[in-house]
């Protein structure tokens, strides 16, 4: 390539990071609401900050009409609209996000008329403008390889670079991971926001430990009552948490014979882990729905087979403030390690400093762990605004019963 070559190469690239970047900001401001949070802070609404209007399905598309002034319109096809209709919409400060238009000069007008096109990404095997949470039938659908579309991700992930991608890469997972906040957002407020309770605990339980019943009860009990429980998604007593959650649509006695069946190859390098999971599965097929936060960033951990739906992400540090965000209802601390004692002083932290707007129920399944081998429980109540809303025993239905009698309090 000659030197005028390399000079338009280099002018399109930053033509496009420019662009780009623009592009990663406005479909990321809406969601946090920077300009309404800039006015309760007593702040000058400055020039481009105003809240944009997204769409992201036809109905919605439909419903906005031709007026699509600051408007981010994600992941949509719309070949189905004709020209016409292009020529009569204004779209002045509009954003199209990996859309599909009938032909490459749709794209071309709607530039000139003041709108900003991104294109799909090539050669991803991800989307990263999806627009609904996974589903396990998602994450495990067989690629031409061979290998699973999760494993797929999670490979083009460490292949690209696990922590430091290049900048394309860099720009598909944000977007990606903000589609998944997007839809997880969604989906935990057509839900009802007070209803979620997070489980959290340690990865590598066996299925056989007293502790991995002790949480899957405790999950039942609480999704019984109505509560939405979620995890990370892993295997120990996240895989309990789901299991207990998605068994709540049967009587109790599923949940011993659930834990029975487990129970004969309660590691999961057992040569039977995966036969018994399906037999779960096959004896209790119509399990309730139950709310999994995960991360590529763990390659190792895959996803229990109890969770659905699912919202994976690139990012972990995303993926533990959505955990700990969302469990506005409370959180159950069950027998864990680091990846615990880390999120129980990030729940304590949020609420101590007021972060969230609430403050939410604590509660540690563990006397012995919490209380004497490694002294959490001892060390939150002296530093807790709010000691009524901690809580420890040794006994699931007290735990559930607790978050079901105490709400999220507001902070004041």
């Amino acid at each position: 390539m000659g030197d005028s070559g390399v000079s338009s190469a280099l002018m399109g690239r930053r033509a496009f990071l420019k662009e780009a970047g623009a592009i990663a900001i406005a479909a990321i401001t809406p969601r946090l609401g920077l300009a309404a949070d800039a006015r309760a802070q007593g702040c000058p609404q400055q020039a481009g900050t105003a809240r944009r209007l997204q769409v992201r399905s036809l109905a919605d598309f439909r419903k906005a009409g031709r007026d699509l002034r600051m408007t981010a319109v994600q992941g949509l096809d719309l070949s189905g609209f004709d020209a016409r209709f292009w020529r009569d919409a204004q779209v002045e400060g509009s954003y199209f996000l990996g859309c599909r238009f009938a032909n490459p000069g749709t794209a071309a007008m709607l530039q000139r008329k003041g709108a900003v096109i991104l294109p799909p990404f090539t050669e991803l095997p991800y989307d990263p403008y999806r627009t609904t949470l996974y589903t396990l039938a998602d994450l495990e659908r067989r690629q031409p390889s061979g290998i699973t579309f999760d494993e797929a991700v999670y490979c083009d992930f460490v292949a690209k670079g696990r922590f430091s991608p290049g900048v394309i890469e860099a720009l598909a997972r944000r977007i990606h991971d903000n589609s998944i906040d997007d839809a997880l957002e969604r989906f935990v407020r057509e839900q009802g926001e007070d209803r979620f309770v997070g489980i959290m605990g340690g990865a590598d339980v066996p299925r056989s430990d007293p502790w991995y019943r002790k949480t899957a009860e405790t999950a039942y009990l609480l999704a019984k009552s109505g509560k939405i429980v979620m995890s990370g998604g892993g295997s120990g007593m996240m895989e309990a948490a789901n299991l207990g959650a998605y068994l709540s649509a049967y009587d109790s006695s599923a949940v011993n014979e659930a834990l029975r069946i487990l129970s004969a190859a309660p590691e999961k390098q057992d040569a039977g882990w995966n036969g018994s999971t399906l037999e779960v599965k096959d004896k209790f097929p119509k399990g309730a729905e139950n709310l999994a936060i995960t991360t590529w960033y763990f390659g190792a951990e895959s996803i229990n087979p109890f969770a659905n739906p699912i919202a994976r992400y690139f990012d972990v540090s995303i993926r533990e403030a959505q955990l700990i965000h969302n469990s506005r209802s409370g959180i159950v601390f069950a027998p864990g390690s680091a990846g615990t004692r880390e999120e129980v002083f990030m729940d304590a932290e949020r609420s101590h400093y007021s972060r969230s707007g609430f403050r939410n129920v604590m509660v540690f399944l563990g006397k012995s762990q919490y209380e004497r081998d490694l002294p959490v429980f001892p060390i939150l109540r002296k530093m807790a605004n709010s000691k009524d809303l901690l809580f420890i025993t040794d006994e699931p239905g007290e735990a559930a019963r607790f978050i079901i009698e105490h709400s999220p309090r507001p902070d004041h």
